[in-house]
């Protein structure tokens, strides 16, 4: 049984002596995490080994017992110490200063009992027994529980839901060895279940931190391509789209079915000078939403300050004439509200069918919708007179 034992914690033992050379290669850990990850698999490993050298000292017997009790005082005391450096290595970013001082506390403890033979004593025979005061090191070890499930309870804040049945398989499976080794003085599953936990844990964190930054990456590309005053893309955006067009209309004209609508708000200028700019963006966000209320199922691109593209396909291309009449009846109600130019939606807007005969990429297209744009707006400027 010793046998296998020890060639376990040797296993165990170089695993984390490893882990704690190549945890800072090719990783999104912090350095932070980094270092507090490698001195958590260092720690692991110097704790197996006392735990290891204390049970040979037991099967042994007659070893001094200076010796044997220092081995036991140096795993007593690594052993609830090791959650302050897994909660470290996780991104615990608030101060755990307090349970250092009570896990420094717990080790004086332990140094000042001993010769007492208080919480641990070594017979004569040689052998390991618990003292009278056991609880005292029980205790402490509840308080390092109670600190560890905040620790995950932590993760599960910062994690998504999917990732909250992983988190609960490791913690069952730090409590599943650590509570038996407790029970009994001769379960040696203690620190067999912390090596695994920190592992489980190193492996989580990268997930975590990885998720963390592709979204973050997520967030800035949506930013990148959207206009940060309507929401709705941007010019770029729309330039990808139009090349992506542009390629499809070279390899098969045929199969292409869109049209396009450029609006051109009306009075922005005037609502700038006479009401100023923050009036003037509340404008264009009014407008903006009537025009992507009109065009439900087709991509509204923000291509200047004044200027909107849609590109129209699958139902909003069926219905295109019916779109063209709806905004020229809107736009002419407007026109006739009573009220100031702030409180009325105006722009015209133009509209062109690719037509793959004579069309060879989206400006084309393009051109012809502008054309169609400025003439609508002279419509709409001359019933805004009468």
């Amino acid at each position: 049984m010793i046998s296998f034992y020890g060639v376990i914690v040797m296993s165990c033992a170089l695993s984390m002596i490893t882990l704690a050379v190549i945890v800072g290669k090719n990783t999104v850990l912090d350095k932070n995490s980094i270092k507090w990850f490698r001195f958590t698999f260092i720690l692991v490993a110097m704790g197996m080994t006392f735990e290891y050298v204390g049970v040979l000292f037991s099967e042994l017997g007659n070893v001094p017992a200076w010796l044997f009790v220092v081995v036991t005082l140096c795993e007593y005391s690594l052993s609830p110490c090791l959650t302050l450096a897994l909660a470290k290595s996780c991104g615990i970013k608030a101060s755990i200063k307090p349970m250092f001082a009570v896990m420094a506390f717990h080790a004086v403890l332990e140094v000042a009992m001993a010769p007492f033979k208080l919480i641990f004593f070594i017979t004569e025979e040689g052998y390991f027994s618990r003292g009278d005061f056991y609880w005292i090191y029980l205790l402490f070890c509840g308080i390092s529980f109670i600190f560890i499930i905040f620790v995950f309870f932590h993760l599960a804040r910062k994690a998504k839901e999917k990732s909250l049945v992983t988190l609960l398989l490791i913690a069952a499976t730090f409590l599943a060895g650590q509570i038996p080794s407790i029970v009994s003085d001769h379960i040696y599953t203690g620190y067999f279940s912390i090596c695994i936990t920190a592992v489980l844990l190193y492996i989580f964190t990268q997930d975590l931190m990885r998720s963390q930054l592709i979204e973050i990456i997520g967030q800035e590309q949506e930013k990148s391509t959207h206009d940060s005053l309507t929401g709705v893309a941007n010019r770029e955006l729309y330039e990808r789209k139009a090349k992506q067009i542009n390629e499809n209309i070279k390899a098969d004209p045929q199969a292409m079915h869109f049209a396009i609508c450029e609006c051109d708000l009306n009075n922005l200028k005037i609502i700038n000078d006479t009401y100023g700019h923050e009036s003037g963006d509340f404008y264009i966000k009014a407008c903006c939403k009537t025009i992507c209320n009109i065009f439900k199922h087709s991509p509204v691109f923000r291509t200047g300050g004044d200027e909107f593209v849609i590109i129209l396909q699958n139902e909003d291309y069926e219905r295109c004439d019916e779109i063209k009449k709806e905004i020229n009846d809107f736009v002419l109600s407007e026109v006739k509200k009573e009220g100031s130019v702030l409180e009325k939606i105006s722009f015209a807007a133009g509209f062109s069918k690719f037509n793959s005969k004579t069309d060879r990429t989206v400006g084309d297209v393009l051109n012809r919708a502008d054309f169609e744009m400025y003439i609508h707006k002279k419509t709409v400027k001359a019933s805004a007179a009468i």
